[in-house]
């Protein structure tokens, strides 16, 4: 698995974390070390410390949330992922667009 590491400088160390697993930081003198140690402190949170589970939910029959009437709608949809792929292109492009005219 890829994940994003927040590495910035502090009191001349560096410091890195993992942005999905704050819990996970580190501090070292210099940015490889900063990054090799996160990889390891990542590795044995995963594996010793917590414990990753996925879980189904179900809405209640009767809601008022719009967003839970269409809880699982795509769920069967074989184009769905394909449609994320084109949402996360032109985001990827307004972004790029937006920092142009920056």
């Amino acid at each position: 698995m890829v994940y994003d590491v927040i590495l910035s400088r502090r009191n001349n160390k560096y410091v890195a974390r993992i942005k999905e697993w704050p819990d996970v930081v580190v501090e070292e003198g210099t940015r490889e070390e900063a990054l090799s140690q996160v990889r390891e402190k990542l590795v044995d949170y995963l594996t010793h410390q917590v414990e990753v589970v996925q879980i189904e939910v179900q809405p209640p029959a009767n809601v008022d949330n719009p967003w839970l009437k269409n809880f699982g709608r795509f769920q069967d949809d074989p184009t769905y992922d394909d449609f994320l792929a084109e949402v996360e292109a032109y985001r990827r492009q307004i972004d790029k667009n937006e920092l142009r005219s920056s």
